[in-house]
Formats: C-alpha cells, structure tokens, sequence
C-alpha cells in the first residue's frame, strides 16, 4: 500500500469513527469508548506493521522497546506533545521536534505511538534509506556502542537469558545469514528483526512486518543462522553489537 493511499484510508477511517460516535452518543456510555492507539498517544506500544520503506532496522528497534523494563521506561519518557500539532523526541543522543505532517507520512502502520518515534528518528538519521537496530538504539539512548565478535556469542546470549529470567527483558535486534522461510526468517542479513527472549533452549523474536506475530527457534539455529545482533546493556550504558 503506498503512503498517499493509507493517508487517504486513515481519512476516511477516522471521518466513519467521528460519525459513528456522534451517531451512538445518546445511547452509549461515555465510559465504554476505548482510545485507539492508532490516533491516540498513550505510552504504550500496540500492534504495527512496517510500512514500504526500508528501514526495517528502525522499526525493529522500536519494537524492541517494549520488550524489555529499561525499554519501556524510556518510551513513556520519549515523546512529548507539544499542543500545536509538534511533537518533541527526547532522545539520548538530542531532542528533535516533528510536526502532524511527518508523522502522517511515516511509513509504519498502526500504533501512533511507533509512527511518532519514526518520524523523529527519520529526521535525526534518516532511517528511510536504511539503518542497523544498533545505531537507532545509540540515537535512543545516547550510549556508546561496543563491538564484539564471534568467540563473545554465546556469552551475550547467555547474558541475555539470564535478563530475560529475571524479568528485566531485553531491548535487542538481530539478522540472520541463513534464511528459515518456514519460520519468515530472510537471510543474508537481508531483514532486521527484534529479539522478544533468550533462554537455554529457544529464543523469540518478532519480524516488524507484523508485530503480533512471535517466532520460535530453536536457541542452536538462532546461534548458527544469526549474522549480527545488537541490545542495549543499560547498566553499563553501551549498546552491544556482535558480528559474525
């Protein structure tokens, strides 16, 4: 779907739910309207869909946020609006200010949210001509970034794990070498995805495609396919990225 055909579905959907509560108000309770977080801000991520654009590496750091506590802290705290049709990112690495009109041009489907931080990120780093999970987590937080290679993987997944054990969660993003279509895993890196878990024996992770979708692996295809993969290490304020 091209952009200047969802503004105009986005349109037309918000006009039918403005007559359709106008319509109902008489016999509805004012109680029983639920915000839809597709046109509202409310701190939370919802299901959302990447858009045309090639950012997939955006989408899946954002998404990635609301798997962790340290990620879900910060999108609370990350956008501001403005009242005047702006909207202020807080991020680590600056502030930047979007308008209704960038954010209506934004490229993700869904969550209001999710299109607000895309906005800004577009602005801070232009995301829309591609980008790596690990450098949107840098603009994010505002850490430094360390690298590690191939003899450091099962040490950062075990790290991981042991986040995702204690009910800290990570906030984490990956790409795979070796693709699993029965799984809707691209290989050759050619696809970004974020990683929801890590455990001894399976990890999960959700393609920005759709964002309500979880896949399981098995934990050794994760080790063996993975080309790099990237979370944010909030105690010792670095992003971690691994390299094959």
């Amino acid at each position: 779907m091209n952009n200047k055909v969802r503004k105009i579905k986005t349109k037309i959907g918000a006009f039918c739910l403005a007559m359709g509560i106008a319509a109902g108000a008489t016999f509805t309770p004012i109680t029983a309207y639920a915000g839809d977080p597709a046109t509202q801000l409310d701190g939370k991520l919802s299901t959302f869909h990447q858009g045309d654009a090639n950012d997939c590496g955006a989408v899946s750091a954002i998404q990635a946020l609301d798997n962790s506590k340290y990620g879900r802290k910060i999108f609370r705290k990350m956008i501001t609006d403005n009242y005047n049709g702006t909207y202020t990112l807080n991020f680590g690495s600056g502030k930047q200010t979007v308008t209704d009109w960038d954010v209506d041009n934004a490229y993700i489907e869904g969550d209001l949210d999710a299109r607000v931080i895309e906005a800004g990120l577009q602005k801070a780093m232009n995301v829309y001509n591609s980008c790596f999970a690990c450098d949107v987590f840098t603009t994010m937080t505002g850490f430094k970034q360390r690298t590690y290679w191939k003899s450091n993987k099962t040490e950062i997944l075990n790290i991981m794990a042991a986040k995702c054990q204690n009910g800290e969660g990570i906030t984490a993003a990956c790409d795979f070498n070796i693709a699993d279509p029965g799984r809707g895993i691209i290989g050759d890196g050619g696809h970004s995805y974020s990683i929801k878990s890590v455990n001894k024996n399976t990890v999960v992770v959700i393609n920005p495609w759709d964002t309500s979708v979880l896949i399981s692996m098995p934990r050794s295809q994760f080790e063996k396919s993975i080309r790099y993969m990237t979370y944010v290490d909030d105690a010792a304020k670095n992003v971690v990225v691994y390299w094959e």
